[in-house]
């Protein structure tokens, strides 16, 4: 009986030290929301850092997220006053339903001291795409190395070693990678998707390359040309993902960041692009945003 009231110590112990050197990151609220440090009161900031002796004070029909210790996200719900130092169990990392990346990406970007918000992304994605496999004149992204697409404005892009003015580009069917069925000559590091979607099928494979005028680049990419239930389908499971509470701008926010990871790029923009219109003070979204436009050659 003794080990076992010792255990019980140890454990309540282990969860106030957790608590005591717990950090806070609000990422998300609604409604009447401040937060007190040093008994000064502030209203409630997405972005804002707090240590486990600040407390947080959640009006009638309010509703705040948290995260705790990079990696755990909680809500409160419920109208109180609350000493961030009592939710040791909250700042326990587990099978959240919030991708673990995701959050401590959001807490990495929102935490940094300087640099270019939202550059680096790709650090906290499942798939970065393929290294460059040929040496020619034409150098792809190896984001592009794979696209979702489903509806929406979106350019293929490239760079260009030699001091070209024209770029063919070739699309492939699934069944025959050795011979394209579309070809088109331009003159930008880049062409359009929707101006060619009339020639693909929803729901099949296709390969694309972009070499300079008559040269040949051997470099194929995959376009999956999704179709909108199978896209609808993606973003239901990913609405679904997120946090209890999310305002309608980190959720977009969110989306973006989930679609860019499983490589639906023109549907991510649509999404990162409502959230920097939602909370256009937000210094992270609108940072993310025009790195995503540099980053795919968007104007």
């Amino acid at each position: 009986m003794k080990k076992l009231n010792f255990l019980i110590v140890l454990t309540v112990l282990g969860f106030a030290a957790r608590a005591q050197n717990s950090s806070f990151l609000l990422y998300s609220f609604k409604g009447n929301v401040s937060v007190v440090e040093n008994n000064i009161e502030s209203k409630a900031k997405v972005g804002k850092t707090m240590n486990s002796s600040a407390t947080v004070k959640v009006g009638p029909s309010s509703v705040v997220t948290l995260i705790c210790n990079e990696a755990a996200m909680f809500t409160i719900t419920k109208a109180g006053t609350y000493k961030l130092n009592q939710f040791g169990d909250s700042c326990k990392v587990s099978s959240n339903s919030v991708s673990a990346n995701y959050v401590k990406y959001v807490w990495a970007q929102m935490t940094k001291p300087s640099g270019s918000a939202g550059s680096n992304r790709k650090a906290y994605m499942n798939n970065v795409g393929a290294v460059t496999r040929g040496v020619n004149n034409i150098w792809i992204d190896p984001r592009l190395d794979t696209v979702n697409y489903a509806v929406g404005e979106f350019p293929l892009s490239w760079k260009s070693y030699a001091d070209a003015k024209e770029f063919d580009f070739f699309l492939y069917n699934s069944s025959n990678i050795a011979e394209p069925f579309y070809s088109t000559t331009v003159t930008k590091l880049k062409i359009s998707i929707p101006a060619f979607t009339a020639r693909m099928k929803p729901g099949e494979t296709y390969y694309w390359v972009a070499a300079v005028k008559g040269e040949e680049n051997e470099e194929r990419k995959v376009l999956n040309y999704v179709t909108k239930e199978t896209f609808n389908t993606i973003l239901d499971s990913i609405l679904k993902q997120g946090a209890q509470f999310e305002a309608p701008a980190e959720q977009a926010y969110r989306i973006a960041f989930m679609l860019e990871d499983v490589h639906y790029l023109s549907e991510a923009y649509q999404y990162y692009s409502k959230a920097a219109t939602l909370d256009p003070d937000n210094s992270l979204y609108r940072s993310t945003l025009m790195s995503f436009k540099k980053d795919y050659e968007i104007k």
